[in-house]
């Protein structure tokens, strides 16, 4: 890509920016300066290394080193579908020293479905990092060569064609169920722990389809032949598939969520200069030529997405799954 480091033009007021936190610092003499950020920064990450969220967070956190002068030190804390970091994200401190990536996995299906001590409440949403479609994909030798006809073998044999997803608290899964809720698809959704494992069980016949979120692999894969993608659970069709049908064209008309967005936070009450801060941080990195080269086209989001956005998208999520989770 020939597009210039943005981070170079940022503003001053983005870079070593000197923020007055009046009792934001332990200080009771009626204010304090400090510099954030003056010391290396912790970046939860809830999932194991490698895969797209790993890819995002490390490429975001280096260029906010870069950005801000101090070190941003991805941690990855795997465990509890995600609750492992989460829990720690929401009990740090909110200096802005403490961080992490967290999805509507995370956030909002995980605290659902389980007895957890935090919610979407106990965080500061600061800008969306990444965006990761997923795709409706059968194997090369599945009888099924559209959407449309998958469907209708669906709506025929209720509860018997098989989706992988991945996990069961997934954004793909809880899709599936207002699939059937909603439109009355009936397919049976299998989870695994992530595309590899759902690779390997589509190659194996296992199941007959996956919910899968794209990435080169799952392309590269299409471009050979091996999978078929059906559709997409976008909005809008793909850039970079412009002959995938979406499934609200298909008259599931609001069967959009499954994306999955992958966000930067802190804990509740981070002071907002500290947020507004790495928030603008966070938008010149987005536009950084090395980023969009690292985490490629089907991550990069096509506008900007700052906190308040990506809260109100968190908000909207979780009110459309609350009666589907806490039943």
């Amino acid at each position: 890509m020939s597009k210039t480091r943005t981070y170079l033009v940022v503003p001053a007021a983005v870079v070593g920016l000197s923020l007055v936190l009046a009792g934001c610092a332990g200080d009771t003499t009626g204010g304090s300066t400090e510099t954030y950020p003056s010391k290396a920064v912790t970046v939860l990450m809830p999932y194991a290394a490698g895969g797209p969220s790993d890819l995002t967070a490390r490429s975001v956190s280096s260029c906010l080193t870069d950005v801000l002068g101090e070190a941003f030190v991805v941690e990855n804390k795997a465990g509890g579908s995600g609750a492992v970091a989460m829990q720690e994200l929401a009990s740090a401190k909110p200096d802005g020293y403490t961080l992490g990536l967290g999805t509507a996995g995370t956030l909002i299906m995980t605290p659902m479905v389980n007895t957890l001590a935090y919610s979407l409440d106990d965080f500061t949403p600061i800008g969306v990092m990444a965006e990761n479609p997923t795709l409706i994909v059968v194997g090369e030798e599945s009888p099924y060569e559209s959407a449309e006809e998958f469907f209708a073998a669906a709506e025929k044999h209720p509860g018997t064609l098989t989706i992988g997803v991945p996990g069961a608290s997934s954004p793909a899964a809880i899709e599936l169920q207002r699939l059937r809720n909603k439109y009355g698809v009936d397919v049976v959704a299998v989870p695994a722990s992530g595309n590899a494992e759902m690779t390997t069980s589509l190659l194996g016949g296992h199941v007959d389809a996956l919910f899968i979120n794209d990435h080169p692999d799952v392309d590269s894969r299409i471009d050979e032949g091996t999978f078929r993608a059906l559709a997409a659970t976008t909005s809008q069709r793909l850039r970079w598939l412009p002959e995938l049908p979406t499934l609200a064209e298909l008259g599931y008309t609001d069967l959009v969520n499954a994306t999955s967005i992958f966000g930067l936070f802190g804990p509740r009450d981070l002071p907002t200069p500290i947020a507004t801060a790495l928030e603008s941080a966070l938008e010149a990195c987005m536009t950084d030529a090395t980023v969009l080269e690292q985490l490629g086209e089907n991550l990069v989001p096509e506008e900007f997405q700052g906190g308040v956005v990506l809260g109100e998208s968190l908000a909207e999520t979780q009110a459309v799954y609350r009666p589907i989770l806490e039943r």
